[in-house]
């Protein structure tokens, strides 16, 4: 159920969808809080893109139903178009016009005229580094900046809930941390925010809670601390010894470590932890190291990640 702190503003239940014999959904309930950000993620042909094209208004489900803001989607869809917007992955501006000419089009197609459509304009042109583009023409412009006119168009109404569509697919490192910075930005700003994408770290970063779907169902829905702290699986520790362990020290630290992997690799100690006092486990290794009598010359740890959630949920990678 929401938070107390927060109401949901997007509420999907028991949603279903097939195509012919094909069950795409399977009776998915999600809810997206006030001023979150929300990711959603799943494998190719998991029912992801199914469900995003559902909560959009793009597609009917067969059975269910979504609301934002207590008003039936379906039922009540002009009370709602205004306050929600879809920034696609596609370019969706017109390539023959210039970037102050797709801004001003789409303002009207929202009855925003005069001057409130000119303050809202020149913000975004401003925010989003496209004032010195302004008068050019789209066609002309990098893929980067046409993306970032696609937002500048979605939000010219000012809406209150923003669906992405895998935002950053095909940026350089550069303007894909600009995305980020977008994002983070409107999130300040006060506004509900869902995204799909097939990056790990996106998600991991961005998102306040993310909803895992596989096979038409949903797996798990849940912050992604709390998704890596209970599905993540070990924490794997490698020290680097001075020397080759002698076997009868592998063995013993096998014995004090019940519930733990260790593996002796030349000079290397491999030990995957499981995540419950792992901190007092490696501060236990480390004393039993050097009361052997071993010397550590350097030690890592690799923490489980979202990535990690998602194979040990669905048995496959997210770009499988």
């Amino acid at each position: 159920m929401p938070s107390k702190e927060k109401k949901a503003i997007v509420v999907a239940e028991k949603v279903s969808k097939k195509f012919g014999s094909f069950a795409a959904l399977s009776d998915i309930s999600i809810y997206i809080l006030e001023n979150e950000v929300f990711g959603l993620l799943g494998p190719n042909g998991a029912g992801k893109s199914t469900l995003s094209k559902i909560l959009m208004g793009m597609m009917d489900a067969d059975s269910g139903n979504v609301r934002f803001f207590g008003a039936d989607l379906k039922k009540q869809h002009s009370l709602i178009k205004g306050k929600v917007a879809i920034v696609p992955q596609d370019i969706a501006a017109f390539y023959s016009f210039s970037v102050k000419q797709n801004l001003d089009f789409f303002g009207t197609l929202y009855g925003i005229k005069g001057q409130e459509l000119k303050k809202r304009r020149e913000y975004l042109l401003e925010w989003l580094q496209l004032k010195q583009f302004e008068n050019r023409k789209v066609e002309n412009l990098s893929g980067g900046y046409q993306r970032l006119l696609n937002i500048a168009c979605s939000l010219v109404h000012d809406p209150r809930v923003i669906f992405f569509d895998e935002p950053t697919v095909g940026l350089d490192p550069k303007m894909r941390k600009l995305f980020w910075e977008i994002i983070e930005t409107l999130k300040d700003d006060g506004k509900t925010i869902c995204i799909t994408t097939h990056y790990m770290d996106e998600a991991e970063h961005l998102c306040d809670r993310v909803g895992i779907i596989n096979q038409g169902k949903l797996l798990v829905c849940e912050s992604p601390k709390k998704l890596i702290e209970e599905y993540g699986g070990f924490k794997v520790l490698v020290v680097m010894l001075e020397k080759i362990p002698e076997s009868d020290f592998v063995e013993a630290l096998k014995r004090i470590l019940i519930g733990s992997e260790v593996t002796s690799l030349g000079n290397a100690i491999v030990i995957a932890l499981s995540q419950e006092h792992s901190l007092e486990k490696i501060s236990m290794i480390t004393d039993f190291i050097n009361a052997k009598g071993y010397e550590i010359k350097s030690s890592t740890l690799r923490e489980p990640e979202l990535e990690d959630v998602f194979i040990n949920l669905t048995g496959r990678k997210l770009k499988d």
